[in-house]
């Protein structure tokens, strides 16, 4: 079964004229999908509203137990179901969980950055149960903690957990940038020669350089087609950076699902956040 993953963000996700394409892109293919979204921005402005001190290590926010309420209020409320009942009006019927609801998404604690996790465990049976009833799951990233807690994970790697435990063979990373800029333009292709090259002169950096290394570790997963790209792929003007996998000599994970839905260890757990 073909099975896609969208990671969600940046206009596709503020801007309501977007929804519709959205849709379109969606229903273009084939088998079913899951939408997983971000919102950092309407986290920004609440925080910032509400006096809440937030800080970004390495692309990631730090976040304590009141920012957690304010992630959580926005990710798993507003703009969860904003993105659910505006796709729902385009004709494509969805349903918004978070990854606590069900058991959708397990995350282990990061040191050092409060309430802040990835993925451990993923249980895809919410995502099964809504795609046998007909509708597209549109999911918070946010997820249980260890005692249960509700746990900010990065939207790009809660995607990559779904997409390896549910067998994806396209990951699509849509954000504000329609790919990865290389010098004055921007990459078709990215190999991981050259995202290691950029991300070390800083030609990538902040979020960017950690969606890339979510990217490449998606691909050396064996996920067959791993994207990031933004607003112009929707418009059908530019599909987006394609992330090449690891070279041969390099041992691969296994590409298939999870069979308890377990999650590897990954080379990205140095550090993390997901609003």
């Amino acid at each position: 079964m073909s099975v896609r993953v969208y990671k969600v963000g940046g206009p596709a996700l503020e801007d309501p004229g977007l929804i519709g394409l959205l849709a379109d892109e969606v229903r273009r293919g084939k088998g079913p999908a899951v939408l997983v979204h971000g919102g950092g921005r309407a986290v920004d402005r609440l925080l910032k509203a509400l006096d809440i001190e937030s800080r970004f290590i390495e692309g990631r926010r730090e976040t304590s137990p009141e920012a957690m309420a304010v992630v959580e209020m926005v990710l798993s409320g507003a703009a969860n179901k904003q993105l659910a009942a505006g796709l729902t009006a385009a004709g494509l019927p969805a349903i918004g969980l978070s990854g606590r609801d069900g058991g959708l998404v397990r995350a282990r604690l990061t040191p050092d950055l409060g309430r802040v996790g990835t993925p451990e465990h993923i249980d895809p049976a919410p995502l099964r149960a809504l795609w046998a009833a007909g509708f597209l799951p549109v999911v918070s990233p946010v997820a249980n903690g260890p005692l249960g807690e509700a746990v900010n994970v990065n939207a790009d790697e809660a995607a990559l957990g779904i997409a390896r435990a549910v067998g994806a063979t396209t990951l699509v990373y849509l954000s504000d940038v329609d790919g990865v800029r290389v010098g004055e333009g921007t990459a078709e292709v990215l190999t991981p020669e050259e995202a290691r090259q950029r991300i070390e002169d800083g030609t990538i950096a902040g979020g960017m350089a950690l969606k890339v290394r979510v990217a490449l570790e998606a691909s050396a997963a064996g996920i067959p087609e791993v994207v990031i790209a933004g607003k112009a792929r929707l418009l059908g003007q530019f599909p987006g950076t394609r992330i090449l996998a690891r070279t041969a000599s390099q041992e691969r994970p296994s590409t298939g699902p999870s069979q308890n839905g377990q999650l590897p260890r990954n080379p990205l757990d140095r550090d993390s956040s997901g609003a």
